[in-house]
């Protein structure tokens, strides 16, 4: 079964998150800011990052991620212009609205894991 990671320090959305994408049949991974990226097992498709935490707001991470192949869905409290202009210029498949997550996963996994 397919892995998604999960950059996310809120336990009620990190929750929340993981049984979306558990009813999805999918294995979560929760990750943290000591979790070395060459650790990831090899079927991890998907990483969801909350960007409001300054641990995870890292172009180095974004980076070794995609560096791995894997999609990244990065999430924030107000998306700004700017930083999604250079979020995406790393390697941010999507980023979106931390209240609009839960509700779009379904799309989300449909849209960046091929089924």
């Amino acid at each position: 079964m397919e892995n998604i990671l999960l950059f996310i320090k809120d336990f009620k959305l990190g929750s929340k998150v993981s049984t979306a994408i558990v009813d999805y049949e999918k294995n979560v991974e929760f990750c943290d800011e000591n979790t070395s990226p060459d650790d990831f097992v090899d079927r991890s498709l998907l990483a969801v990052i909350d960007l409001d935490e300054p641990v995870f707001f890292s172009v180095g991470l974004i980076s070794e991620l995609k560096r791995h192949g894997i999609k990244i869905i990065g999430i924030m409290e107000q998306v700004k212009t700017k930083e999604l202009k250079k979020l995406k210029s790393v390697g941010c498949d999507i980023v979106l609205p931390r209240t609009s997550l839960v509700k779009n996963i379904p799309k989300l996994l449909g849209e960046l894991i091929p089924w």
